[in-house]
């Protein structure tokens, strides 16, 4: 493989594998390695989707246990990486870097070693739900006003998911290592757990579901957006809408955002997000989107040396487009028509 690579550090998993294909169907010619563990597991991978080369990984080790680093166009770190390795690796070769897998109280490594070298590599972090689902969601929604109130989401996590116990666990690490859920209320911020962080969601066919303050990025990145003084993220495990139709365990969210418009009325906008292909396709893709712009393709200049958040990558109605586009239901419920 003479022209340069993305490696994606843990394409075998189950969201490693769905953004590789998604990267592949998206970018036909552009070389890929897919590391794993396993030899066989990658190249398995590798073969599948074509134009691509499986590699053994150990994300425990210097350039991740690599000999020799072949030319890379970008590092996308998807299985945890404690000690930064493919951090250091992309910023060494000075191309893009993204990570999906770190929680909020997780950063500081990074924006040190960012700061450190921040003119080596652009530095994408898409630990948002979904690599960034919600938080485009929540912007779009936000759009029908002038000053926004405050943003609620509800995700909904089918238990019987492909990606269910790899998900459910990481999800289990994040909470037990920081048990309180970050939130914004009255324009502060606040930690909260126990009684405090139990709460509900409304579900796409209209039930209420118990659930517990989660804390992605996403919170963090609509504060900065919208300065909205009350922002919360509501996680439950359970029954997807679509399962509940008869369909597959379907990625599931809602948004509700209040704020007031021009004349200074106040108003609610609540939005839905839907793939039936489920949480880690849908990752995967947007993993792929924010990829596409670090990389500069479909014609747009590759980033430069910086710090990223997804939605600064993309405006949240052409995101949303080319989630549609490729299956996503996305529906503001103002009006009860698909919106994207």
């Amino acid at each position: 493989m003479q022209d340069a690579a993305v490696l994606f550090a843990g394409g075998t998993g189950t969201v490693g594998r769905r953004a590789v294909e998604w990267f592949r169907k998206r970018n036909p010619e552009v070389p890929v390695l897919v590391g794993g563990r396993s030899a066989a597991t990658a190249g398995e991978v590798a073969d599948t989707v074509g134009t691509a080369e499986g590699l053994v990984i150990d994300m425990d080790r210097e350039r991740m246990g690599l000999g020799h680093v072949p030319p890379l166009a970008a590092v996308v770190v998807l299985a945890p990486d404690d000690g930064l390795h493919g951090l250091a690796l992309a910023q060494d070769q000075q191309v893009p870097y993204l990570n999906i897998g770190n929680g909020l109280v997780e950063l500081g490594p990074e924006l040190a070693a960012f700061a450190h070298r921040p003119q080596a590599a652009p530095v994408v972090l898409a630990s948002h739900w979904m690599a960034g689902a919600s938080t485009f969601l929540a912007l779009r929604a936000g759009e029908a006003f002038s000053e926004v109130r405050s943003i609620t989401i509800g995700a909904l996590f089918d238990e019987e998911d492909e990606a269910g116990p790899l998900a459910l666990h990481d999800m289990e690490r994040l909470q037990r290592d920081a048990p309180a859920a970050l939130v914004f209320a009255s324009g502060r911020r606040s930690w909260v757990s126990g009684a405090a962080a139990a709460g509900t969601i409304q579900t796409i066919d209209g039930r209420t579901v118990a659930a517990d303050a989660y804390a992605p990025l996403d919170v963090t990145s609509l504060y900065a957006a919208t300065r909205a003084p009350d922002i919360r993220f509501d996680l439950a495990a359970g029954t997807s809408s679509s399962r509940r139709r008869g369909g597959a365990p379907a990625a599931e969210m809602v948004v509700e955002v209040r704020g007031r418009d021009d004349e200074g009325h106040l108003g609610l906008a609540r939005w839905s997000l839907e793939l039936a292909a489920g949480q880690a396709s849908l990752t995967g893709l947007c993993v792929t989107l924010s990829l596409e712009v670090a990389l500069g393709s479909g014609g747009g200049a590759p980033l430069g040396p910086g710090l990223y958040l997804p939605e600064l990558l993309w405006a949240p109605q052409p995101f949303l487009s080319q989630l549609a586009a490729s299956g996503a239901v996305v529906t503001n419920h103002s009006d009860q028509a698909p919106a994207a």
